[in-house]
């Protein structure tokens, strides 16, 4: 049965709980270093205080084939969480990040994990988290643009309950994992004597950087994913506008009942510039008994003027913070990036659903990082919602602002 206790009292009691291991340890004198909020240590055993906020501003213009076309301008906090982590010793540690809000005023657990290495290159976790793609499990907080945009909309590859093991060498890393519902969603209805079960799946990657220099990154990798309904609502294949604001004008409806997917994914970094894409098929058994198939691929590039360097951790097998060469603290401008991104989903193949049409957009980026720890976002997207079958396409164009900070 899922706990239905308060998020913000769970959140307190494990902070009191990991103050009171540092205050117990006193074998060792306690030392506090600064990473981006204070990290307290004593011998093997550390905790931090850590959360990010993001700050939005969302102007959006819809042009409607069909009715009447209309704007809106929404100022929100797209993302504020609370949490802590930290280590018992160098074989255990743990992590646990509730999100006060997600965009929608919602509260709810976000990484729950609970991790033990044997040694420097094995893993193994349990936990809510995200175990599939690049651009997926790589923090929000280090990403290119806003939004992760309509590939991660499509593989629903959202944070669940997981058991998984990782294995990894210096430039390539292994996973599997068993994975159930989200520890979020709500209990599987009993209906009689029928029972009740969540949805569950079984997912592996796997990556590999054949190029690792000092101003030269590749990384390549595959990753694939089985899952089955269970008794939860039927799958549904749909996409926003490179924005978590507005409406959904590509949807499937809840219309799977199991499905497959396979993904590729790239990174080449040379200096200042890289270069990311990624590619998913999805094959669909439908609740009607069809089988069907939807797809979804991204390509995007990004400079940075300053000179700066994204980082791809290759012993992780995903994207972590940027150094920033002069930054503000320390008497400098910052660092300011320039990305382009082009995205499509493709839900043409499915029948019977007027909106299972065909998405494609262009999205600009400028980011200016005055220290690490901080970043001003633009982005504007101008994508279409083409839906054949209605002949109701929706062009949107979407201009939002977000002043980010974590710790």
């Amino acid at each position: 049965m899922k706990t239905k206790t308060s998020l913000a009292c769970g959140s307190a009691m494990g902070a009191l709980l990991a103050l009171a291991l540092v205050s117990g340890a006193s074998a060792q004198e306690t030392t506090t270093a600064w990473k981006g909020a204070p990290q307290f240590s004593n011998d093997t055993l550390t905790f931090k205080v850590r959360g990010r906020v993001y700050m939005d501003v969302v102007s959006q213009e819809v042009d409607r084939a069909v009715g009447n076309d209309f704007s809106s301008q929404v100022s929100r906090v797209r993302t504020a969480r609370l949490g802590v982590e930290g280590t018992w010793n160098q074989n255990w540690a743990y992590k646990a990040e509730a999100a006060i809000s997600s965009g929608g005023g919602t509260t709810q657990w976000e990484d729950v994990v609970l991790e033990y290495k044997p040694n420097d290159f094995s893993s193994i976790m349990v936990g809510n988290f995200k175990t599939v793609s690049l651009e997926n499990i790589s923090s929000s907080r280090y990403i290119t643009f806003m939004e992760r945009g309509p590939f991660n909309d499509i593989i629903d590859a959202g944070r669940v309950m997981n058991v998984s093991a990782k294995m990894n060498g210096e430039n390539w890393t292994l996973q599997a994992a068993v994975s159930g519902d989200s520890i979020n969603s709500a209990d599987p209805t009993v209906v009689g004597n029928d029972g009740g079960s969540d949805q569950v799946s079984v997912n592996a990657r796997a990556t590999w950087a054949p190029v690792m220099t000092d101003t030269q990154t590749l990384h390549l990798g595959i990753w694939g994913r089985q899952r089955d309904r269970g008794d939860q609502a039927g799958f549904n294949y749909q996409v926003r506008n490179n924005t978590n604001y507005g409406a959904r004008y590509v949807s499937s409806g809840g219309i799977g009942d199991s499905d497959t997917m396979i993904g590729v994914e790239a990174l080449y970094i040379a200096g200042p510039f890289s270069l990311q894409g990624e590619y998913a098929n999805i094959d669909i058994d439908r609740t009607n008994g069809l089988q069907q198939e939807a797809n979804a691929y991204y390509v995007a590039a990004s400079w940075f003027v300053t000179g700066e360097r994204r980082n791809m951790d290759v012993k992780k097998g995903e994207l972590g913070r940027t150094k920033i060469l002069s930054p503000m603290t320390a008497g400098g401008f910052g660092a300011f990036e320039l990305a382009a991104r082009y995205d499509s989903a493709d839900l043409t193949d499915i029948t019977g659903v007027a909106t299972a049409g065909e998405y494609t957009a262009w999205t600009l980026g400028a980011t200016w990082y005055p220290f690490p720890y901080v970043r001003f976002m633009t982005n504007y997207t101008k994508s279409q919602n083409d839906n054949a079958i209605l002949a109701n396409d929706v062009d949107v164009d979407t201009l939002q602002f977000r002043a980010q900070f974590d710790f």
